[in-house]
């Protein structure tokens, strides 16, 4: 019941979060923006962890290397995400995107000899079947629309990014307890955007008003303490759940629904309905995938 729960608050979470990251795209680059609220994001936890965890980090070398690899990963997929959202639309990237739990399968199959069931199976061609459907959408457009294509490609590169990650992460958690991989993920992860925006500040001829600007913008903030929280919630779910994280990451994943629905009310998109079911399929073979 709590892996449940932790893996439903993170969708809720994390819809809110695309929301946010939408229109911080509008007002900063995408790639210094997914920089920004990863460092303030990791920031907080860090805070946090001083102030109320205070735990050492056990001496188990597999547990540090793996969630200090999933940091890595997960700040890619971040970097991914805010490119593909700042493509649009909404709702079809946060749908592709959220397929990234069956690669976390393919990685718990292959390096950690997870069990693949009949189920599983059924669910996991759906999510294949899911992301073309979904995809082709926007391969077969007029070559006019040529930012559609690449959010979708940068969608698919972000799903697969968290799927790896994740999948490494479930493995630190396992070997350190949540608390302390998920302050080694955060180190790498925060490490990696400093360094992002260190490289990028003269590139995107950002100087301090506007450094200061971009960490006072409400949607930075709020897709820092969304994007943190529910990552947070979700590192929670992983070390209480028995299979493995499946079932917290299938869930986290079907955040798009929430976020779909809040892109149609909030700025009126309008999905095609082979985009939109292929999304529907995907998530539903990801649900099935860990059920």
């Amino acid at each position: 019941m709590h892996t449940s729960l932790f893996g439903i608050l993170t969708a809720v979470i994390w819809a809110a979060a695309d929301i946010f990251i939408a229109q911080s795209t509008k007002t900063i680059r995408p790639v210094f923006g997914a920089a920004l609220v990863s460092l303030i994001g990791t920031a907080i936890f860090c805070v946090y962890y001083l102030l109320f965890i205070q735990s050492q980090i056990p001496a188990n070398i597999s547990g540090v290397a793996w969630s200090a690899v999933s940091g890595v990963f997960i700040f890619m997929a971040s970097v991914f995400f805010f490119k593909a959202l700042h493509g649009g639309p909404i709702g079809l990237i946060s749908a592709l995107s959220s397929t990234y739990p069956a690669i976390t399968l393919i990685v718990a199959i292959t390096m950690f000899d997870a069990a693949l069931s009949l189920r599983q199976s059924i669910g996991f061609a759906m999510v294949i079947a899911g992301v073309v459907a979904a995809a082709g959408f926007h391969t077969s457009a007029p070559s006019t629309e040529k930012s559609g294509a690449a959010g979708t490609l940068m969608a698919l590169l972000a799903a697969l990014s968290w799927g790896i990650g994740y999948g490494l992460l479930a493995e630190g958690v396992k070997l350190l307890g949540w608390q302390a991989a998920s302050l080694v993920q955060f180190a790498v992860l925060g490490t990696c955007c400093l360094a992002l925006i260190i490289l990028t500040l003269r590139r995107y001829q950002i100087d301090l008003a506007k450094m200061k600007s971009a960490v006072k913008s409400p949607f930075i903030l709020g897709s820092a303490v969304t994007q943190q929280g529910g990552a947070i919630l979700l590192n929670i779910g992983l070390h209480s759940d028995a299979s493995g994280g499946s079932i917290v990451v299938a869930l986290s994943s079907c955040y798009p629904i929430l976020t779909t629905i809040m892109a149609y009310f909030l700025y009126n998109e309008r999905i095609p309905l082979l985009a939109l079911g292929g999304g529907a399929l995907a998530i539903a073979g990801i649900v099935l995938l860990s059920v």
